[in-house]
Order: C-alpha cells, then sequence, then structure tokens
C-alpha cells in the first residue's frame, strides 16, 4: 500500500542518518579531530563579548511590575534624599565608642553629602555622592549609608567605600567594615574566580583516576581530559556568545555548573564508547570496523541520552524571569556540546587509537578486552526484584526510605541572603557579625514603611503611635521615623516636603535576606494595615519597601517558579520516555520514582543545612537548579536502565528481561552514577555556601538514584506492572519469543569473531 510504504520510507530516515554519521566520524576521523582541535582553538583566541556589569541591587533580579521595586521608585519620588543603601561602613570599638569618633563618623558622612549638594564632586559616574549617618543605640557600633554615583561598576563601588572606610584606620582601637549586600555579591565573584580553576584541576583529575582504574589504560583518561577540554573551551564561547545574542547576562553562579555538568556527561558517554569499543576489538575486529560497531550499538544511547538531560533542563525557560531562565539555555546547550563532541570526536579518537587506546601502565601491553561478569549481589538483587514478592518487599523498602527523607522538604525555607554564605572569617560577614552582635543585624539593608496620602505628614500623633506599634513587632530592632524629628517641618528624610508622604526606616534584628527576616517581613505586612487602622491614620495607603521586602519576593517567586519549571521537566521528559519506550504508564511511574529520589535529596539538605548546620534556609539558586538536573538526569539513567529491560522485554517475558538486562547494564550505570555525583561533590572545593547546598543536594541525589531507585525501585515497579508496564502498547511480552531477534545474528558480547564472520553477518 502507498501509505506503508511512506511510514516505513519515514522510518528508514533514522537509520539512514544513523549510518551517515557513523561513516562520517570513522572514515573522516582526521578531519574530525581537526575541526574540533581548530574550535577549541578559536575558543580561545577569538574574545567573547563583553557583558555589562550587573546592578548590585537584588531588585534587579526581579522580573517587571515588582511591588517592592515600585514602592522603591515612589518613595524616590516623595523624598530627596534616599535611606535604602547596598553598602554599609561600620565603625566598631569593643570598648565603645568615644564621642569623638561618633561625632566623627557623623561629620565625615555629612561632609561627602555635603560635597556634592555644593556641586564639588565631579558629574560623571565613580564618585561618592552621599552619606547617611544612621542613628543607633549601640555604644560601641556606628554605621553610615553609602551611596555611590549611577553606572559605577560593582568593583569600583566597592573600592570608593573602602577608601571612606580608610579615614577611620589611624584611630585606635577602632575597627572599620565594609559590608551589605553589593560588597557580598563582589566578594562572591572573587571567591568563585579563585577557586574555579581549582574546582576544574581537582574534577579532572578525579576523572583521569576513576577512567585509569576502570579500564586500566594511561591513554584512556587522556583521550577523556583531551575531549573535555575541546568541549569546554567551546561551550563556553558559545554560551558567552548566546548571551549576548539574546540579551541576557551569565550569571557567574553558572560557571561552576557547567563545568560538572560538561565533564561529568561526556566522561559518563566515553566510558559507555569505550566499553563497546573495547568488546568489539576483543572480537577480532579491526580498529575501524570497532569503532563503527560502538557507534552503532552505544551512538544511539548517547544521542537519546543527551537530548533527554538537554530537553529536560531546558525546562528552566519557562521561568518568570530572566535570572532562572538564563539557566535554561546554558545547561542545555552544554549537555548538547558534551553529546556532539561524545559522538563525533571521540569515535574519531577510537578509530584512530585503536588498541593503542587501552595501553596498560609502561606502554607495553594492552587491558585485555574481557566481558565483565555482573556481581553476585546483582544477580541476587535481579532475581529477588524480579519476582512478585520480592517486587512488593523492595517497593516498601525504597518507600520506607525515600518518604522519610523527603518529608522536611515541607519545612524548606528559601533563603536570599549573599553574606551568609560567605567563610565565615570573610571581613564582609564580620561586619555584619558586629552589628548582630550590637542587636541591629538588619542595619544593612533596612526596610522601609511608606505612608502616601494627602497632608498625611500633618497627622503626626497617629504617624507617631504607627512607629511606637511597629517597633513593638517580632523581629524588629529600631525604628526611625517622625518620632525622631521633633520639628513641624520636615527635612526630607521622614517627611516629604509636598506633606504627601511620610516614611519609616525600619532595622530588623536577623540578617535582612536571610529566611527568618523574610517570615517577620511578612507576619509584618499583613498587619500593617491593622496597626495604622489602631494609631488613627487616616485617609492613608501604607506599602512596605526594601531589600527584606524584594527578598521576600524573591522567595516567593523561587518557589513558585520550581512549581512550574517541574511541572515543565516532568512533561517534558515524560514525552521523550513515551516516544522512546513507546508506553505511558510505565513512564508515568519510573518518572514519579524519580521525583520521589529528588524531594528525598531535597529533604536531606533541609536536615543537612537548615536542621544540623543551622543555615536560614536554602538559598534560592540551589532548589530549582539541582531538581531540574536531578530530575534530567534521572531519566538519562532511565534511558540506561529501562531501556535495556525493554529491548529484551520485546523477546522474552517481563521478569526475565530484568534478570538479563539489568545485570548487564548495572556495572555502566553505577559507574556512571559515581562519576556524576563525585564531579557534582567537587564544586563544594568553591567555598560558597550555595556552591556547598549544589554539592550536597546533586551528590545525594545521584547516589540515591544509581544505588536506590534503578537498582532496586524502578525494576520492583515494573515486575509488578507487569505486562500493563507497556500500555498502551504490547511491547511487553508474556511468553518467550520463538523466533531469533535480527542482534542475536552479531557474535554474543564477550565471544571472538572472525572479521569475515562479523562480515557476513552484518551483510
Amino acid at each position: 500500500m502507498p501509505g506503508s510504504s511512506k511510514l516505513r520510507a519515514v522510518a528508514r530516515v533514522p537509520a539512514s542518518v544513523g549510518r551517515g554519521v557513523r561513516t562520517a566520524v570513522v572514515s573522516g576521523r582526521w578531519p574530525v579531530l581537526v575541526f574540533w582541535v581548530v574550535a577549541a582553538v578559536l575558543a580561545v583566541v577569538v574574545p567573547s563579548p563583553s557583558q555589562d556589569d550587573r546592578s548590585g541591587d537584588i531588585g534587579s533580579l526581579l522580573p517587571p511590575g515588582s511591588e517592592a521595586v515600585a514602592v522603591q521608585d515612589r518613595s524616590l519620588d516623595h523624598f530627596a534624599v534616599p535611606v535604602l543603601s547596598d553598602t554599609s561602613v561600620v565603625v566598631h570599638d569593643p570598648g565603645g565608642l568615644d564621642p569623638l569618633t561618633r561625632a566623627d563618623s557623623t561629620l565625615w558622612a555629612l561632609a561627602h553629602t555635603q560635597a556634592y549638594l555644593d556641586g564639588r564632586v565631579p558629574p560623571g559616574r565613580g564618585q561618592i555622592i552621599g552619606a547617611v549617618p544612621l542613628p543607633t543605640a549601640s555604644p560601641d557600633t556606628a554605621v553610615s549609608y553609602l551611596y555611590i554615583s549611577p553606572y559605577t561598576s560593582l568593583e569600583k563601588r566597592v573600592a570608593l567605600s573602602q577608601q571612606y572606610a580608610a579615614h577611620f584606620s589611624n584611630q585606635p582601637g577602632v575597627e572599620t567594615y565594609v559590608t551589605g549586600v553589593l560588597p557580598a555579591q563582589v566578594q562572591q565573584v572573587h571567591y568563585l574566580q579563585a577557586h574555579l580553576h581549582t574546582f576544574e584541576i581537582a574534577t579532572l583529575v578525579l576523572i583521569t583516576v576513576v577512567v585509569a582504574l576502570a579500564f586500566r589504560s594511561v591513554v584512556a583518561p587522556l583521550v577523556v581530559l583531551f575531549t573535555v577540554a575541546l568541549g569546554y573551551l567551546v561551550t563556553l564561547q558559545v554560551l558567552d556568545r548566546l548571551a549576548a545574542a539574546l540579551g541576557f547576562a551569565l550569571p557567574e553562579q553558572l560557571r561552576p555548573l557547567v563545568a560538572a555538568l560538561l565533564i561529568g556527561v561526556v566522561t559518563d558517554y566515553c566510558v559507555l564508547y569505550f566499553s563497546g569499543f573495547r568488546r568489539e576489538l576483543g572480537r577480532g575486529l579491526h580498529r575501524h570496523e570497532a569503532a563503527r560497531r560502538a557507534v552503532l550499538t552505544e551512538g544511539p544511547i548517547i544521542a537519546v541520552a543527551g537530548l533527554t538531560v538537554a530537553a529536560g533542563t531546558a525546562a528552566l525557560l519557562v521561568a518568570d524571569f530572566e535570572l532562572f531562565r538564563a539557566f535554561g539555555p546554558a545547561l542545555a546547550l552544554t549537555v548538547v556540546v558534551g553529546m556532539v563532541v561524545s559522538l563525533t570526536l571521540v569515535p574519531a579518537l577510537m578509530a584512530i587509537l585503536g588498541h593503542r587506546l587501552f595501553l596498560t601502565v609502561g606502554g607495553g601491553g594492552r587491558s585485555t578486552p574481557s566481558r565483565h561478569e555482573p556481581s553476585r549481589v546483582t544477580r541476587w538483587l535481579a532475581d529477588n526484584v524480579s519476582r512478585r514478592g520480592g517486587a512488593v518487599l523492595a517497593v516498601l523498602f525504597s518507600l520506607a526510605v525515600l518518604v522519610p527523607a523527603a518529608l522536611p522538604l515541607l519545612g524548606m525555607r528559601i533563603d536570599t541572603s549573599f553574606i551568609s554564605e560567605l567563610p565565615a572569617d570573610d571581613p564582609i560577614r564580620a561586619g555584619a557579625r558586629v552589628l548582630q552582635d550590637a542587636g541591629i543585624r538588619g542595619a544593612v539593608a533596612p526596610t522601609e514603611v511608606l505612608v502616601e496620602g494627602e497632608d498625611v505628614a500633618q497627622q503626626r500623633g497617629a504617624l507617631e503611635r504607627l512607629q511606637t506599634a511597629i517597633a513593638e513587632q517580632p523581629g524588629v530592632a529600631e525604628v526611625l521615623g517622625p518620632a525622631q524629628n521633633p520639628l513641624d517641618e520636615g527635612y526630607g528624610l521622614v517627611l516629604a516636603e509636598d506633606g504627601d508622604a511620610a516614611r519609616f526606616i525600619v532595622i530588623l534584628d536577623s540578617d535582612p535576606l536571610g529566611a527568618p527576616a523574610i517570615a517577620d517581613l511578612d507576619r509584618f505586612d499583613d498587619r500593617i494595615d491593622e496597626l495604622a487602622a489602631a494609631a488613627g491614620l487616616q485617609d492613608a495607603t501604607i506599602a512596605v519597601g526594601g531589600q527584606t521586602a524584594i527578598a521576600a519576593e524573591l522567595a516567593e517567586l523561587t518557589r513558585e517558579n520550581l512549581r512550574t519549571i517541574l511541572i515543565a521537566a516532568l512533561v517534558i521528559e515524560l514525552v521523550i520516555l513515551c516516544i522512546y519506550l513507546r508506553a505511558l504508564l510505565a513512564p508515568v511511574l519510573l518518572l514519579a520514582c524519580s521525583a520521589l529520589g529528588v524531594a528525598a535529596a531535597l529533604g536531606l539538605a533541609v536536615v543537612v543545612f537548615q536542621g544540623v548546620l543551622g543555615n536560614p534556609g536554602l538559598l534560592f539558586f540551589a532548589p530549582f537548579t539541582t531538581a531540574v538536573l536531578l530530575l534530567a538526569l534521572g531519566s538519562d539513567y532511565n534511558v540506561f536502565a529501562v531501556g535495556a529491560i525493554w529491548k529484551e522485554a520485546g523477546r522474552r517475558p517481563l521478569r526475565e528481561a530484568i534478570r538479563v538486562a539489568m545485570p548487564e547494564s548495572a556495572r555502566a550505570i553505577s559507574a556512571a552514577g559515581l562519576i556524576l555525583a563525585a564531579t557534582f561533590a567537587m564544586v563544594a572545593i568553591i567555598p560558597l555556601g550555595l556552591f556547598r547546598q549544589i554539592a550536597f543536594v546533586m551528590a545525594v541525589g545521584l547516589l540515591i538514584d544509581t544505588f536506590l531507585i534503578r537498582p532496586v525501585l524502578t525494576p520492583a515497579v515494573l515486575t509488578l506492572l507487569g505486562p500493563a508496564a507497556g500500555w498502551p502498547g504490547r511491547r511487553i511480552r508474556t511468553s518467550p519469543a520463538t523466533d531469533v531477534p535480527e542482534e542475536e545474528t552479531v557474535p554474543p558480547r564477550g565471544d571472538p569473531a572472525p572479521v569475515g564472520a562479523v562480515e557476513a553477518a552484518r551483510r
């Protein structure tokens, strides 16, 4: 029939493409090698597009329409002098500040402000345009807020702040600190840049050792390093150009994740290729034919697995704002480059090197191509989970481990603090600790309560009563407002000149960007209208702004986006698995198992970081990034593990398919999981809280997936489903096949065969 002919023709397209790629990368092995070397050289010598220095205000992380940012903008319309600053200078004397030092702190701030007002500060960027001393009740600490001219780079702004603080360095017993959101962000970048190369080198050493041990070869790890290096250089250049073309900035926090992800997936794909190549060489094939065979058997698995991870990470594109969306194409493109370099360069190098790829120590011998027999434990496990009774016990055991581990996730707090993740001995964190000891930790980023209404400044009594009520709220350390202004006329600090606005500067007693402060502000925001009514304030609207309010919005957006992103990732992975397995029921349950593993990893992170280590919460970058990566990589392992079972289930009953396929794939999955877990664990070398949380969640999540979900829970679920696992298709057999599958025309793995016999089988 014409229709059937067309369908068969369409079905032959992927096979034709596969044959073309296989022939091109092996026959054109030298041009392929030259291409990747030239691409890497160009990536090094061609300068990357420059990116504008990003604002240090965390409000820049939010999408348009942010209420907290809008409040901040309206405040600037009403008041000539801002009070919210991202940089604070702390002057501290443990024995107590003497009156002269305290006066000097105030006069030094006013001198800078007056110089700007008098026009003595040169126009343009790179200038201090104001400093406001903050009245506090602390006897040993004084705080001043600094304001720098717009469009000044972050590094320059911090340098100017340090110059300002150096004024007090000649006073005996006085300690000065520059702290705040902006200095903390700049310091994070310094730590990242200082330790990034250490992380990269340590990770490369790790995979070198792992691959050398796995293949007992000195050449195989060098090939992996060569492939990873070329892929990494090309990836960074492509990412920078993509960011410039699409108009977004790549966060510095993305670099270690790009390195870990690329190194991990390329190493996994190399291990898979090398195993197949060594097997084919052991059959007596010429290196070119062995490389073609390896591409034939392992290439499709690598392609599907790579596309699965790339599509899963691309789910970040559904996020509501730019910061999260930037991660999507970056991580997806990283995986795509890793997949492409693995599919092309690795087979070319195998075809060039042949047996020399497996040279042993000393270079005089080869590692023997042999079949690795599955361990007794693997066979015992496969035999038991393929029985209904054993499958029930396996599912109950898995749930007994995963569900309690996941439950703490319900208490996860989102933290946005840039200071608390710095090392304990960092001077910026030390300055924040001084404020903490003084009970005014929130001074580095005060909250602003804006009151708007016609002639609202005339309601002085009501405003002062409201100030007293605000000061009594949980988490509030101090409040500055109309009560500190005894004069009838405002000076533009807490009472607007036109009389239509008033404001309170609220200093919290905890880290203003930490989860406890966000929780305190949420409760305060819910009560502010009630407090205003009780104070007798009339015909006025009240809004809360400042960086804690912005952090609260960011935390809520993170929760909302995490749900949206995970749903999108699950849908994408479900579609891919449904197409790959040609079933619906099994992919749904497999993804549910993966999601439970992700929840368990995050739940354990809550226990460790919020409970044991006492952190205020998980930093907002960590949950959404690790959740998406773990889901995507879990689907990657589904391709490896369930794909092998599915292939066997087409020729034998499901129970037998599990008993045969699971031990065969166990070694590869265990090696891949360990490599990825170890690679991401190395991210903890960077001494920042964010990366240590990411390292923990990724390493634990990958180990859970590798040693519990794939070998225990997944096959047990398939056993309980039985033939229904293939629903609505009929791929799962209920009886042994009577025909001999086409694949069996190739000699069994590990059994050498003459080249002529293999060629005859292929023909």
